[in-house]
């Protein structure tokens, strides 16, 4: 069982490496940058989307269940309660809260990938 996990772990690493920035300067790197058009994302942006996608969904479900979960009670509890929403209550304030934190991309597109960590 450790083995796989520990193979999974080590690829995720040698990805993760594969796609670290390199470092030019900020003159070079703007000079590139205006002379160049958007390019489409290559293989090691969509490898990077395979391999980060998964970890982020794992993430992304942790954190939206959690914070339902956290938020459950302290909602119900002062939903009643007049609150520093715009003329809401606490209860209103702590629900956007915890809707907010289930939004967003569930999937990291190889585009963002290209944007993080160059091209």
């Amino acid at each position: 069982m450790k083995k796989p996990l520990s193979l999974f772990v080590g690829a995720a690493f040698l990805a993760m490496s594969l796609l670290a920035p390199t470092n030019r300067s900020l003159a070079e790197e703007a000079t590139q940058d205006a002379a160049s058009q958007p390019r489409r994302p290559g293989f090691f942006h969509i490898l990077g989307s395979i391999v980060f996608t998964p970890v982020h969904v794992v993430y992304k479900t942790l954190t939206c269940g959690a914070t339902q979960a956290a938020a459950a009670v302290p909602y119900i509890t002062t939903f009643g309660v007049e609150g520093h929403y715009d003329g809401g209550t606490n209860g209103r304030d702590i629900g956007e809260t915890a809707r907010r934190s289930c939004t967003g991309s569930w999937i990291v597109r190889p585009s963002q990938v290209a944007q993080d960590y160059g091209e």
